[in-house]
């Protein structure tokens, strides 16, 4: 099997999407050779006794991996033409292991890094403007903390990804709107990407720490239009360096 990318570890829970044991093995082997077109969009993948004997796992366990496939929207099973996989726009590109299964030199990450930046862009900047006025003492406090934790150089990426979700995760709680609060899951798989790939692990450097600090002072005085303000401020500074990060890795991988 191939060796799995390594990503920081997930700071706020999430529910877990995948099986135990074998099961969970085969899950993550096939999964990443959909991601990473060992196996084509709308080409059938091998049978199931050829994935049992190449797994080295019984007919039983493919079955659960391609049943937990198929929930993620990668894969779809018919008696005419078997097991296909599904074109990419009917996959859960924000779902954390469908991130995680990609190869880190994977075209298809700068793409995604830079739509979910500005995705962002379209729904946190009204998520500080509920928060500033629906936020609890506690949740002010979290948000401040978090965003004045913010040191790169003092924290390790695992602790700089942790905080940066708690600043993100909490804004989302404090808006106090349970469909904006189910968005959690989206952020973190989002974060995933910025830290393992993006601005706060090669040239873009650091998060933007005065950016979030404005933030959090302006959802502790209670001044939505601010918050709003400084969110879009902040994350359309992120949307700039993502295309930027991106557009200089391709040259690279080119020889442009």
């Amino acid at each position: 099997m191939t060796v799995k990318h390594s990503y920081p570890s997930a700071p706020t829970e999430v529910a877990a999407s995948l099986p135990r044991g074998a099961a969970r093995d085969a899950v993550e082997e096939l999964g990443r050779r959909i991601v990473n077109d060992v196996y084509p969009q709308g080409e059938p993948i091998p049978t199931e006794p050829e994935l049992a004997e190449s797994l080295g796992v019984s007919r039983t366990t493919i079955r659960d991996a391609i049943k937990v496939l198929s929930g993620k929207g990668m894969i779809r099973t018919a008696r005419r033409y078997g097991t296909k996989v599904r074109p990419i726009s009917e996959w859960h590109l924000l779902d954390s292991d469908v991130i995680s299964w990609h190869e880190p030199t994977h075209s298809r990450l700068g793409q995604m890094f830079v739509e979910t930046t500005e995705l962002r862009c379209i729904f946190e900047p009204a998520a500080a403007e509920l928060a500033a006025q629906r936020a609890t003492p506690e949740q002010v406090r979290n948000i401040l903390e978090s965003a004045h934790a913010l040191l790169p150089g003092t924290l390790s990426t695992t602790e700089l990804y942790a905080e940066d979700s708690r600043f993100h995760c909490t804004i989302l709680d404090a808006t106090c709107n349970l469909m904006m609060r189910q968005l959690r899951p989206m952020i973190i798989s989002i974060l995933r990407i910025s830290y393992e790939f993006g601005v706060q692990t090669e040239n873009g450097g650091t998060p933007f720490r005065e950016g979030h600090i404005r933030v959090a002072e302006a959802i502790r005085d209670r001044n939505g239009a601010l918050a709003r303000h400084e969110m879009e401020h902040m994350l359309e500074a992120n949307r700039e360096t993502a295309n930027a990060y991106w557009s200089t890795r391709n040259a690279r991988a080119t020889g442009g």
